[in-house]
């Protein structure tokens, strides 16, 4: 195994809570090590106005049969009970999904070396996640958010 470090993020946003608030700063363990469903992860994610780091919810592992329904994961036909949060309907084309409804899509599997990352803010657009990216490569995950600097735990 190889040596792991620590790097420390400022979430700019509020697309992670409750869990993560805007302006709180968070620890990131880079290389992730062993990833579970329910870890928060710090990705790649590039467009055309740059490369960033971006916070999410790890939902979906490969091989696992992955739904939404009204806002609520299924996971292998299992619900999840990550915490989220819904201000405003969305109205957007979602890629992952293949239709306009957000909140109720799937069942689809995650391929190989890849999985889906969602925002706790569900309904704010303009936010990358795997609902508008599709599947994220393994490869572009960066590293695993363990706590604020406050010390406060990330996990539910």
């Amino acid at each position: 195994a190889g040596t792991r470090w620590p790097g420390i993020y400022y979430m700019t946003g509020p697309s992670m809570e409750p869990t993560v608030r805007a302006g709180e700063y968070f620890l990131v363990w880079n290389p992730p090590g062993h990833l579970a469903r329910g870890d928060l992860v710090v990705f790649r994610y590039e467009d055309g106005d740059g490369v960033f780091h971006v916070l999410r919810r790890l939902a979906g592992l490969p091989g696992d049969t992955i739904a939404m329904r009204e806002g609520a994961i299924v996971v292998n036909g299992a619900p999840q009970p990550w915490r989220f949060r819904i201000i405003v309907p969305a109205a957007r084309r979602s890629l992952l999904a293949g239709t306009e409804d957000l909140y109720t899509w799937g069942p689809w599997t995650v391929p190989p070396e890849s999985v889906v990352l969602l925002s706790d803010t569900r309904d704010m657009l303009g936010w990358p996640d795997s609902r508008f990216l599709g599947f994220i490569p393994r490869t572009d995950i960066v590293g695993k958010a363990t706590r604020t600097l406050r010390g406060r735990a990330l996990r539910d």
